[in-house]
C-alpha cells in the first residue's frame, strides 16, 4: 500500500520544504578552487537556477502525487469542469498531510482547492491558524492555551511531526503568512473560509486589513464568530464577507434580514433553494465537513452539484473531484 503521507513529503522536500535544498548551496573547495570571490556570481547563478527549477519540478510533481493517489489521472491544469462547485478542504488537505499548516495549503491551491482554516490569537495579540485553544494535540507543545503563548513560543513548536515524523519541522502558521500564501499560488478562483475561533477587538482590525492587504475580500469569508463581532467586522470595511451556517428552518429569516454575504448550508439544497439564493446575490455553499461516510456519499456530491451550490466545504475534496471528473467524461 502507498503511503500517502510520506510521498507527499517527499515532495515537499524536493519542492524546498525542507533540507534537500541546502546541498546546492555546498561548496566542496580543493587547492586548484578558485578564491571564492572569482567564483561566487557564477556558482551562485548557477545555484538558483537549479534551486528554482527543482522547486518548479516539485510543485508540478505535487500536484501529480495527490492526483494520483485520490484516483486522478491529471495530465494539466484543469482539474474540474468551469461549472463545477468549488471544493473546500475542511482545515485543508487534512487526511494526507498536517492540518492547518502551509505545506496543507500549498497542496490546496496546487490542486485549485479551497480551504478552511481556523483563527485563534497568541498572547502577544498576534493571529495564528490552529484549531485548537490547547496546542498539545496538533504540536509537540505542552498542555496549555494558545491564549498564553507569544508568537515567538508558538514558532517554537512543531505541528508537523504528530502527523508523521516526515513532517517534521512543520511550524504553526500566522494568518499572514497563510494569505500570502494564497495570492501568490492560488491557480484561479478560490474560496477562503476563515473559521473565527477567538479573536479581540485589535485582532477584528487585523483580520480585515490582512484580507484587504492581500486582495481576498471576494474570495474569503468570516464565519462562526458571534453576531457582535460580525457586525463590528462589517464595520470596519463594508466589502468584508460574512458567512454563517444556516439550517433550511432559518434559511427564510435570515435571508429577511439581509446581512449575510454567505450561506453555508448545512443541508443538501434543491436547486429552486439555490436560485433562490443568488437572486438575492447570495453565495451559496455546503458544509458538508467531517469524517466518515456520513459525510462522503456520492449521492449526496452529486445532488449538490445539479443543485448549482458555489462551493462545498468538505473533508474529502479528492473523492469528490474524483466522482465529479468521471461525470464530466
Amino acid at each position: 500500500m502507498i503511503d500517502e503521507k510520506r510521498v507527499v513529503h517527499k515532495v515537499f522536500i524536493h519542492a524546498g520544504h525542507a533540507s534537500g535544498p541546502a546541498s546546492l548551496f555546498r561548496i566542496k573547495r580543493t587547492r586548484d578552487t578558485p578564491e571564492p570571490a572569482a567564483i561566487l556570481n557564477s556558482t551562485f547563478r548557477q545555484s538558483m537556477k537549479k534551486l528554482r527549477d527543482t522547486m518548479y519540478r516539485g510543485l508540478r510533481n505535487l500536484t501529480l502525487c495527490l492526483a494520483v493517489l485520490s484516483g486522478l489521472l491529471v495530465v494539466d491544469c484543469r482539474m474540474t469542469s468551469a461549472g463545477d462547485p468549488i471544493l473546500i478542504s475542511h482545515r485543508g488537505l487534512l487526511r494526507h498531510a498536517p492540518e492547518n499548516t502551509l505545506p496543507n495549503f500549498a497542496a490546496c491551491l496546487e490542486l485549485g482547492i479551497g480551504f478552511e482554516l481556523d483563527i485563534r490569537t497568541t498572547k502577544d495579540g498576534q493571529l495564528v491558524v490552529i484549531h485548537d485553544d490547547n496546542v498539545e494535540r496538533t504540536t509537540n507543545g505542552p498542555s496549555r492555551s494558545i491564549r498564553d503563548m507569544t508568537l515567538e513560543e508558538v514558532k517554537q513548536l512543531d505541528a508537523g511531526r504528530w502527523f508523521d515524523p516526515v513532517f517534521a519541522g512543520v511550524r504553526v502558521p500566522t494568518l499572514e503568512e497563510t494569505l500570502s500564501l494564497v495570492k501568490n499560488r492560488k491557480r484561479g478562483p478560490t474560496i477562503v473560509a476563515l473559521n473565527v475561533k477567538q479573536l479581540n477587538p485589535d485582532g477584528e482590525a487585523k483580520l480585515v486589513t490582512l484580507v484587504k492587504k492581500y486582495g481576498l475580500l471576494d474570495e474569503s469569508f468570516a464565519f462562526d464568530q458571534n453576531v457582535e463581532i460580525s457586525r463590528r467586522l462589517k464595520k470596519l470595511n463594508p466589502k468584508f464577507r460574512i458567512g454563517q451556517n444556516v439550517n433550511r428552518k432559518s434559511l427564510d429569516a435570515r435571508l429577511r434580514e439581509d446581512f449575510l454575504d454567505v450561506f453555508l448550508l448545512t443541508f443538501a439544497p434543491t436547486r429552486e433553494e439555490v436560485d433562490r439564493l443568488h437572486k438575492h446575490g447570495k453565495q451559496v455553499l455546503y458544509n458538508y465537513a467531517g469524517p466518515g461516510e456520513a459525510r462522503r456519499s456520492q449521492a449526496v456530491w452529486s445532488q449538490v452539484r445539479e443543485a448549482g451550490i458555489d462551493g462545498m466545504l468538505t473533508d474529502y475534496p479528492l473523492d469528490c473531484r474524483a466522482l465529479w471528473r468521471t461525470s464530466n467524461d
